[in-house]
């Protein structure tokens, strides 16, 4: 039996003006009053257990990404998405459901007391913008994601766990689709035209057909490669071996459709920051 969709529920209910608790305790019986808060703190429970560094360790959060091959770029997109390359992604791969959450983030982060290495910050603190559990962790730089990995990979022997390449990103994101968008824009993605001019919690929209959620919007997510302005004539699939730049994908709250798409790029200094970039992970067996 499929467990309840808590999660589905609360996203409606958060559209809906609660009355206070004092409210609801005049209007039901002691009992029942007492049973609503139960209910309430249970489905709150399980949405940030959901989101929660559990659901990392024990592998819910992740789905199981095929080996394959796929056309990686875009003929009619920005410079740097070209030329149009074939890529084999030799290896299947685990890459998470979600972007990483706030939840995530701080209960792995608090413990941070591994030696950094320079040009990297401990932050253990909440760094986001907008705050919320299940909200995607964002104002991270690339340089403090690998402080993150460090300490992920110190609590699990089984797994490594990493950020994907670029080319695993995006034929992740693409999911077999070869058009710009993985399916419906509005019903995959939170962007500048419905996201309320912030980031949303993860996972209220339609996955692609791989079971990956907000890989369009809500938040661009770090990769792991170096920037080329090109992919050139060929362009190894783990990417530049250097470079000044690191690379974000797919879009985020604020973006337009077209810097949405599946195979645009962007790009910055691995030491910067931003509300609009977080990460996603992957892992493989160790």
């Amino acid at each position: 039996m499929k467990p309840f969709a808590f999660s589905e529920l609360l996203a409606h209910m958060s559209s809906i003006r609660q009355p206070s608790a004092m409210a609801c305790s005049l209007a039901l019986p002691m009992g029942a009053a007492l049973l609503s808060a139960a209910w309430l703190f249970l489905a709150r429970a399980q949405e940030t257990n959901e989101h929660g560094l559990a659901a990392l360790l024990d592998g819910s959060g992740f789905v199981r990404i095929p080996a394959g091959e796929f056309m990686m770029g875009s003929r009619n997109g920005k410079p740097d998405e070209q030329p149009v390359h074939r890529v084999v992604i030799s290896k299947g791969l685990e890459m998470g459901k979600f972007e990483v959450t706030q939840t995530q983030w701080e209960a792995v982060m608090r413990r941070a007391h591994a030696r950094v290495a320079p040009g990297e910050a401990a932050d253990a603190s909440a760094p986001s913008h907008f705050k919320g559990p299940s909200l995607p962790v964002e104002n991270v730089s690339w340089h403090e994601v690998q402080q993150f990995l460090r300490m992920l990979n110190a609590r699990d022997d089984r797994f490594e766990y990493r950020l994907p390449t670029e080319a695993e990103w995006e034929y992740a994101c693409r999911a077999g689709s070869t058009g710009d968008y993985a399916g419906t824009l509005d019903a995959m993605a939170w962007y500048e035209s419905n996201s309320g001019g912030q980031t949303r919690p993860v996972g209220r929209k339609e996955p692609n057909a791989w079971g990956l959620y907000d890989m369009h919007g809500n938040v661009w997510e770090w990769v792991q490669d170096w920037y080329a302005h090109d992919y050139g004539e060929e362009r190894p699939a783990a990417g530049p071996a250097s470079g000044s730049y690191k690379v974000y994908r797919g879009g985020g709250w604020f973006s337009s459709p077209a810097d949405c798409r599946s195979a645009v790029r962007g790009f910055n200094f691995p030491i910067d920051r931003y509300d609009s970039v977080g990460f996603r992970l992957v892992r493989t067996p160790k």
